[in-house]
């Protein structure tokens, strides 16, 4: 598990222990909401029962995430009270580009900053095919924040 944004968003791999065994660091950390980007591998149940919100915004391994979970991804970190824990299966390539769109957007970075503070982080986040997609001008429009006047 990494903090990309101390307080706000934690990465981590797919719960590879039962859930269960992350609630305590969960608490203690201020998280209150778990997103999962890949395929239903344990039961979001578990996670709700215990308190936390639970969202699943999936997409394919490997692909760039579409418009949609952008927009969703960032409105669900905004509306958040407390910390999100954002995972894919091994916590980089998903999870590393969606948590990049939402550096853009709040905290103005850059596409390079964003791969470049996400990478030190959590290395080996948002793998190379992400990378022309941060690039380009779609990214920029979706996380644009001429409307915001804070993070």
């Amino acid at each position: 598990m990494n903090w990309i944004i101390p307080g706000k968003v934690l990465a981590f791999s797919y719960p590879v222990h039962a859930p269960e065994a992350y609630f305590a660091y969960f608490r203690q950390n201020g998280v209150t909401a778990v997103v999962r980007l890949n395929r239903k591998l344990y039961d979001s149940r578990r996670f709700e029962d215990a308190g936390f919100e639970h969202h699943d915004l999936f997409f394919q391994d490997g692909t760039t995430p579409s418009d949609l979970i952008i927009r969703r991804f960032l409105h669900m970190c905004e509306s958040t009270k407390g910390a999100v824990a954002v995972h894919c299966k091994a916590g980089l390539g998903r999870t590393g580009t969606l948590i990049g769109c939402y550096l853009m957007k709040h905290f103005r970075f850059a596409a390079s900053e964003a791969i470049a503070w996400t990478r030190i982080c959590r290395p080996g986040s948002i793998i190379e095919v992400s990378v022309p997609f941060f690039l380009s001008d779609k990214i920029s429009v979706l996380t644009d924040n001429s409307d915001e006047t804070d993070n």
